[in-house]
C-alpha cells in the first residue's frame, strides 16, 4: 500500500489502541513480577526476563526473515504502515539493529543468571520498581509524540 493511500486518522486510532493494549500487557506483567520481587525470588524474576527477551529476539528475527509481523490485527496494520512509511531499506536496517540490541541484552541476562549467586541478592520491592515505571512512562510519552507527529 502506498503511503498516500493510508488514512492517517485510522493509523492514529490504531496506534492509540496499540498503546492501550501495550499498557494492559505491562500491567499483566507488573503484578506477577512485583510478587516475585516482593517474595524474594530473584532467580525466577531474572529467568522470566531472560526467557521474554529471547522470545522477543525470535519474533523479531522471524519478522525480519519472512517480512510478516506476529501480533494482533492492530499491531500488524501499524507495523505495515511503519514499514511502508520507512521504506524497505530503512525498515530492514532498524530490524537488524533491534535484533542485535535485544540479542546482546539476552546474552547478558543469560550469562548473568549463570554467574550470579542469587542467594545473596536482595530486592527492595518499592524502590526497585522506579526504573520499570520510568521506562513505562518514557514508552508512553514516546508513543504519544510519535502519534502527534503523523
Amino acid at each position: 500500500m502506498d503511503e498516500t493511500q493510508w488514512d492517517i486518522q485510522e493509523v492514529k486510532y490504531l496506534k492509540k489502541k496499540q498503546l492501550v493494549q501495550g499498557n494492559l500487557v505491562m500491567l499483566l506483567f507488573f503484578v506477577p513480577l512485583g510478587y516475585l520481587a516482593e517474595n524474594g525470588k530473584p532467580l525466577l524474576l531474572f529467568g522470566v526476563f531472560c526467557v521474554l527477551s529471547w522470545i522477543i529476539v525470535a519474533i523479531t528475527l522471524y519478522t525480519l526473515k519472512t517480512g510478516r509481523p506476529i501480533g494482533t490485527k492492530t499491531s500488524r496494520r501499524v507495523r505495515a504502515f511503519d514499514r511502508n512509511r520507512l521504506g524497505e531499506k530503512r525498515w530492514k536496517r532498524r530490524k537488524i539493529t533491534e535484533i542485535v540490541f535485544i540479542s546482546a541484552i539476552s546474552v547478558f541476562l543469560t550469562g548473568f543468571i549463570f554467574v550470579m549467586d542469587f542467594d545473596t541478592v536482595r530486592l527492595d520491592f518499592p524502590i526497585d520498581v522506579f526504573p520499570f515505571i520510568g521506562a513505562w512512562i518514557g514508552y508512553n510519552i514516546g508513543e504519544i509524540i510519535r502519534m502527534s507527529n503523523l
